[in-house]
């Protein structure tokens, strides 16, 4: 507990205070200050833990489901595969050169009209690395 609480302590030292970086599960994601999909109707999504108010968003997608990654400050453009639907939400994947994104939503409901608030998970695959963030974000119409 000593050793995290260290750990913790310098790591605080190497993220920016303007809040350009979230550790998220061990790994450090470098957060989206402005929105590289044009327009307000799509996906938006941020790590769990990063209120949606601060619009600092990992994962974006516009209503052709072409989407954005954000890793580490590289902007990655992927292009949306599929989308499976079950009883308890939905599943989009999306891909491009060497990564492979799902997004897993078990969790909806309206937050206003035109909206949709989603909690999930998102598992990115980049070569032999792979991960899986804890988000939440909502849908414009």
């Amino acid at each position: 507990m000593k050793n995290l609480s260290i750990w913790l302590a310098c790591a605080s030292l190497l993220v920016p205070a303007a809040g350009m970086c979230q550790v998220a599960q061990g790994l450090l994601v470098s957060a989206a200050d402005e929105r590289p999909v044009k327009g307000d109707a799509g996906y938006f999504f941020a790590l769990r833990q990063v209120p949606l108010s601060e619009k600092h968003y990992i994962f974006l997608a516009d209503p052709l489901k072409r989407a954005v990654y954000v890793d580490g400050g590289k902007k990655i453009l992927l292009g949306h595969t599929m989308t499976v639907r079950s009883a308890k939400g939905f599943d989009m994947y999306f891909s491009a050169a060497d990564y492979n994104l799902i997004l897993t939503v078990k969790e909806a409901k309206e937050i206003v009209e035109g909206s949709i608030g989603y909690k999930g998970t998102l598992s990115v695959r980049h070569g032999s690395e792979k991960h899986k963030l804890a988000v939440h974000g909502f849908q414009n119409h």
